[in-house]
């Protein structure tokens, strides 16, 4: 059995990654899912969170993913996501402004109440809170 599978990630706007990796761990809309080698294939949507790829040489690099989908093949698995952001790009300041912003929304009342949508804003905002203190900025 191979010790690595590929991993790809590609958004609307780009090819973000293609890598032989040893071990995933990505957010489905149900949960955390992880994945080394050998893995059963698989179709899942997507949720908000944290991506984590561990590398052969020990390294590991987190990204911070929002929605799309998730295909699990013998040969690998390519996430099919809105946005994929290194970790070391998320700035732990504007995610606690998105925040505030998200949860003022709530306590708002007028024409452009869409629940789903400020929703979406907070769960982004949360999830970019936890990846920003996890990777090493240069």
């Amino acid at each position: 059995m191979a010790k690595t599978f590929r991993c790809s990630i590609v958004t609307p706007a780009a090819a973000i990654l293609d890598d032989e990796v040893t071990y995933a761990s990505f957010p489905a809309w149900d949960g955390q899912i992880g994945m080394m080698p050998g893995r059963s294939p698989l179709l899942t949507r997507l949720g908000v969170g944290t991506l984590r790829l561990d590398y052969p040489d020990g390294n590991s690099k987190r990204f911070l993913i929002d929605s799309g989908f998730g295909q699990v093949q013998a040969d690998g698995l390519t996430l099919l996501t809105e946005r994929a952001v290194p970790a070391e790009e998320v700035s732990l300041q504007e995610a606690e402004a998105e925040l505030a912003e998200a949860n003022s929304k709530l306590l708002a009342v007028g024409a452009d109440y869409d629940l789903p949508k400020i929703e979406h804003a907070q769960q982004l905002a949360l999830a970019k809170k936890a990846i920003a203190g996890t990777a090493k900025r240069g």
